[in-house]
C-alpha cells in the first residue's frame, strides 16, 4: 500500500527543502525495501493530473456550474470518475497551449 515520505536535502545555499514521494513497501527475500511509485514535488497536498479534452470540458461544466463549495466539486469530480485524494480545498484547470494538454491542480 503506497504511503507518502518526505526527504529532507539540503541547497547550495544551506537552507533546507523537504521533497515528498508517494513510495510503497515490498519484500525482496527477507528484507523488507522501498519503491518510488510518484514524486509529489516540495508540497505533499499539491497534485496535478493530465486530463484528456473530453474529460476537461466535463470537467470545466462541473467547476463552473453556479458557485459551489470544495466539498460540491469534490463530489462532482467524483462523479466524473477522478479519484481525488483526499478532499482538496482548491481545484484549477489549466490548459498548457505548446503542449495541447489539460491539467486538473488540486490542493
Amino acid at each position: 500500500m503506497p504511503f507518502t515520505r518526505g526527504i529532507p536535502r539540503k541547497l547550495k545555499d544551506g537552507t533546507e527543502r523537504t521533497y515528498y514521494y508517494r513510495v510503497e513497501g515490498f519484500r525482496e527475500g527477507a528484507k523488507v525495501r522501498q519503491r518510488m511509485v510518484e514524486y509529489l514535488g516540495t508540497s505533499p497536498n499539491r497534485r496535478t493530473f493530465p486530463l484528456d479534452p473530453a474529460l476537461a470540458a466535463r470537467v470545466a461544466l462541473a467547476l463552473l456550474e453556479g458557485k459551489p463549495s470544495p466539498a460540491v466539486v469534490w463530489d462532482r469530480l467524483k462523479g466524473l470518475g477522478l479519484g481525488l485524494p483526499g478532499r482538496p480545498q482548491q481545484v484549477s484547470l489549466t490548459y498548457n497551449p505548446p503542449l495541447r494538454r489539460y491539467s486538473l491542480h488540486c490542493q
